[in-house]
């Protein structure tokens, strides 16, 4: 009898034992031995389990990212990888990776934001997860409309890295100002954006002889593309501005409210000087494009030229309120508060512009 009790003692001894919860120490480690003997199922529910109790263990919020993105649960990715950002807000390669799997799962407005924060910290990360990071920026920029930034982006990342086919696909998209995903292309459009793509590339790298050849023979086979003439235009006003300026015309003859092509055209004519023409070009293109920042900061920088602080201002701060990491209208902007006497607006936008200007440096190869 007093055997049976001893034996019972010791068998309620062991199942509490056997019960007690795992400790974080021991749940970290097993979850970390798994990840790296390729038994992820596994791994996965073992960073769960010792995340949720110690929540702040980046390198758990980054593994189980990791691991899940590779599963494709794009959902749980981007929630482990929003929760090491919210903890380590200056990390770039965790707002990256939360960028791709908002894009993976077709959140553009949130991918944009989480990879405008890797750019806004330098991309300072592993230079393929930054290819990455600068690709799917431009990919988002694109999808949401901002077709203009999205061909800078692609710019910096040609000269970042080098000159690739996904980089002209998505260069010939945004150069057709088309809200597509390279998938989406539509066939009847495919060998217009290659073309249109390949042309543009040659101008990123700066090989002006391939640009222009390339450029000519798509304007051959494409003349009444209103975005083949305007983006030809704008290669050709680096070097040879009179032509230039008759192809962004034709571009405006075959499309009237193109909003490239009259700011284009604005800019052209403030640099010649000819302020009358410049600021008919710039009221059309208010007009046709009222909530494109850039038509105003255009109209704005008209209206300093004619002496017109008053009316520039609201121009311009219409565009910054548009586009606020926009160096240039923060600049113009100062200047039309200096002009107006008012010393402390101007003096911060001015420092606006100086932060802004090295930040883009910053993020430039």
């Amino acid at each position: 009898m007093a055997y049976m009790s001893a034996w019972i003692a010791a068998l309620v001894i062991l199942l509490q034992v056997s019960s007690a919860p795992s400790t974080f120490p021991s749940l970290s480690r097993q979850a970390e031995e798994a990840r790296d003997s390729h038994r992820a199922d596994e791994a996965i529910s073992l960073y769960r389990k010792a995340l949720k109790l110690d929540p702040s263990w980046l390198d758990g919020w980054w593994n189980l990212g990791s691991l899940t993105y590779d599963k494709d649960d794009y959902r749980e990715c981007a929630a482990a990888f929003l929760k090491l950002t919210s903890l380590k807000p200056d990390s770039a390669p965790a707002w990256t990776m939360s960028g791709l799997c908002e894009y993976k799962l077709r959140d553009f407005p949130a991918a944009l934001e989480s990879l405008s924060n890797a750019e806004r910290l330098g991309f300072d990360e592993p230079h393929e997860l930054s290819r990455a990071a600068r690709l799917h920026l431009a990919l988002v920029l694109i999808k949401t409309g901002y077709f203009e930034k999205a061909i800078v982006t692609l710019t910096n990342l040609t000269r970042f890295d080098h000159k690739a086919p996904e980089i002209s696909v998505a260069a010939g998209i945004a150069g057709l100002r088309e809200t597509w995903l390279p998938s989406e292309v539509p066939e009847s459009r495919r060998a217009l954006v290659f073309a249109l793509g390949d042309a543009m590339s040659a101008a990123m790298e700066q090989d002006v002889k391939e640009a222009l050849e390339k450029f000519e023979a798509l304007v051959k086979e494409y003349p009444n593309e209103p975005n083949v003439r305007f983006r030809f235009g704008g290669f050709l006003t680096m070097q040879y501005t009179d032509r230039g300026l008759e192809e962004i015309q034709t571009a405006l003859q075959l499309d009237p409210n193109h909003v490239p092509a009259l700011v284009g055209l604005t800019i052209l004519y403030l640099k010649r000087d000819e302020l009358p023409v410049a600021r008919e070009y710039a009221q059309r293109a208010v007009q046709a494009g009222p909530l494109d920042f850039s038509t105003h900061l255009a109209y704005g920088k008209v209206l300093l030229a004619m002496d017109d602080p008053a009316k520039a201002r609201a121009e311009l701060e219409q565009a910054t309120k548009l586009s606020p990491e926009t160096p240039e209208a923060h600049f113009n902007l100062a200047s039309a508060y200096t002009r107006l006497g008012r010393k402390p607006d101007a003096q911060r936008e001015q420092e606006e512009f100086k932060r802004l200007t090295k930040l883009i440096s910053s993020n430039h190869p």
